[in-house]
């Protein structure tokens, strides 16, 4: 079993142009809430300067409960939500249609969402994609919908027979010990880490935000904050690995063997090293999580310890080891 992590199989994400069947229905799994502070931003970001989205007195004269969330805002969260379902792996968004507002938004409602595949058929110029149009509900909490639109994309095909690892729910048993995987999407760092988010955590070291403090050092320019570091390699693993936690318990042996400076790109991997059962019928399990940059090296590592929830009596069981090679310790 290899110990580079960027060898070690991988859990894939998104779907391929042969997976979109006509008539097929995603009900994506997230649901989101929208929040005040979400309308504010989109809509001053976006110079959306229609008071009923930010003003509630100008919202209440005109007849409605609250602040209206920025109906494009809508739009994009649930377009969002479908993404990983539909056209994560890429391919051009090509266009929307039909995009009908079925009532107004308020702060802290939750939305979710579903699409069916409606069209279908290959690109005449791009062998390697197809053309798939869906058509999407966005929903509240009540089913009520709120928001349909129809939506095209180019989708890559499958190119590949080989068979990746299973895509786990999160429950304990979808995990043995000494499985190693690595996670498919990575985040490239930017002015939005060194900046933004630095500073959001009030970390005062200007190492991470001041190019004139990093000159006549031996890194010559900022480096990420750690702490960030180790936010995104934990979150880079957290759907593949604790989809259904109950509760984060701790971390231990964080380390960062290699700086992260701006423009470097960070994807993650994980060893299972703990599955422990607790009373009532959760479990604690333990992961190793690695932070890698695009040139392999790791640049993060911890251990992280969650309290996962185990499959009720009458649910089918998780992939075992004879079944999916995300279980199994052989790479």
């Amino acid at each position: 079993m290899t110990t580079d992590p960027v060898n070690w199989p991988l859990i894939p994400r998104g779907t391929f142009f042969e997976d979109h069947v006509v008539g097929r229905v995603f009900d994506h799994h997230w649901g989101r809430t929208i929040h005040a502070s979400d309308n504010l931003t989109f809509s001053t970001q976006t110079l959306a300067f229609n008071p009923v989205h930010f003003n509630r007195a100008a919202a209440e004269a005109a007849g409605h409960p609250d602040e209206v969330i920025n109906p494009l805002l809508v739009f994009s969260v649930v377009f969002g939500l479908s993404v990983e379902d539909l056209s994560e792996l890429g391919g051009p968004f090509l266009g929307a249609t039909d995009v009908t507002y079925l009532r107004d938004v308020y702060p802290g409602e939750t939305v979710y969402a579903s699409s069916t595949v409606v069209e279908a058929r290959a690109s005449e110029t791009r062998p390697d994609t197809g053309i798939v149009t869906w058509h999407t509900v966005g929903r509240d909490t009540a089913g009520q919908a709120v928001i349909e639109f129809h939506r095209t994309n180019l989708v890559r095909r499958r190119t590949s027979s080989t068979e990746l690892l299973a895509v786990p729910d999160g429950y304990a048993e979808d995990f043995t010990v000494g499985a190693r995987f690595r996670h498919a999407r990575s985040r490239t760092i930017t002015d939005l880490d060194l900046n933004g988010l630095t500073l959001l955590v009030m970390n005062s070291a200007p190492g991470h935000f001041s190019e004139q403090a990093m000159a006549d050092t031996a890194f010559g320019e900022r480096i990420n904050f750690g702490g960030l570091t180790l936010s995104l390699t934990v979150g880079l693993a957290t759907q593949d690995t604790t989809g259904q936690a109950v509760r984060e318990l701790g971390l231990d042996d964080i380390r960062f063997p290699v700086p992260v400076r701006n423009g470097d790109t960070v994807g993650a991997a994980t060893e299972v090293l703990a599955i422990d059962p607790l009373d009532g019928g959760d479990a604690v399990v333990t992961f190793r999580h690695l932070g890698v940059n695009q040139r392999g090296e790791i640049v993060c590592q911890t251990t992280r310890r969650v309290q996962v929830r185990r499959r009720a009596a009458e649910q089918p069981a998780a992939p075992t080891a004879s079944s999916s090679s995300l279980i199994s310790t052989e790479s």
